[in-house]
Parts: structure tokens; C-alpha cells; sequence
């Protein structure tokens, strides 16, 4: 009897470690996905933390400079814009009123990406009107 409840407690006190093993590992791998009103909601929850800012590239907002390969450029959900700062070629179909999803983190109030993710469909329409931040989330996704 005494070996049954041995092995019970080496078979738990493996599963808490391995658990204690996986959390570790998601809770410092994850990337939270954000946009810009969020961010300016709560700054300080995100401080530290890898992101995936989403929102659309804010019209006559971008410059990139050849010789250093650095992008700059306003990223806007309709109601927050944040400068980004990004070092590296855009992507082909980087241009501004695009959806884009930048993966880095805020110094100040500056985003810093090293990743930029543009997002685009084989219909174009443009939206002359306003922004809505649900179907902008879902587009993103």
C-alpha cells in the first residue's frame, strides 16, 4: 500500500512541475495583439511586454529613409495614433491607409518594431468614412 501512494505522489509532483514548466514558458513566449486606443487605455499593464500593434498607417504619416533603412510612420485605430519606428525594408505592400500589424515594443510613447505585417485581401475598397474598431480587430486577425 505504502508503494501505490509513493508512486501517487511522484505522479503528482511530476504533473505540478511539468505545469509549473509549461506556464513559464507561455507566460513569457506570448505576444498580447493591441491597438492603439487599447494601449492608451492602460499603458502600464504592457510595459516590458512584447506586442502585436494593429490599426491602419495614418495618411501622409510615412518616410523611409534609404541609407539607414529606417521606416517611420503613424499607426491609427481612428481614435490614437502612435509614431513607429522600425529599421529594416518595408514590405511590398506596405503603404499608407493599410492595415498592418507591427510586432515590437513602446519605448516612450514611441512603437519600436522589428517585424511589420501587412494586411490585404484581392479586393481593395476603400473607406472613406469612419473607422469601426470591431471590424478593424477582425480584419487584423
Amino acid at each position: 500500500m505504502r508503494r501505490k501512494w509513493g508512486y501517487a505522489v511522484a505522479g503528482v509532483a511530476v504533473l505540478a512541475v511539468a505545469g509549473a514548466m509549461i506556464y513559464q514558458a507561455l507566460a513569457t513566449s506570448l505576444v498580447y495583439f493591441i491597438l492603439p486606443n487599447e494601449y492608451a487605455a492602460d499603458p502600464g499593464r504592457f510595459d516590458e511586454r512584447r506586442l502585436r500593434l494593429g490599426g491602419i498607417v495614418a495618411e501622409d504619416s510615412m518616410a523611409f529613409d534609404e541609407t539607414d533603412l529606417r521606416l517611420t510612420f503613424l499607426v491609427t485605430d481612428g481614435l490614437v495614433s502612435y509614431p513607429v519606428r522600425h529599421f529594416g525594408a518595408p514590405p511590398d505592400l506596405f503603404q499608407e491607409n493599410v492595415g498592418v500589424v507591427i510586432e515590437g515594443h513602446f519605448e516612450g510613447e514611441t512603437f519600436v518594431s522589428d517585424n511589420v505585417l501587412v494586411r490585404h485581401s484581392e479586393v481593395y475598397e476603400a473607406d472613406h468614412g469612419n473607422i469601426d474598431i470591431d471590424e478593424l480587430r477582425e480584419s487584423l486577425k
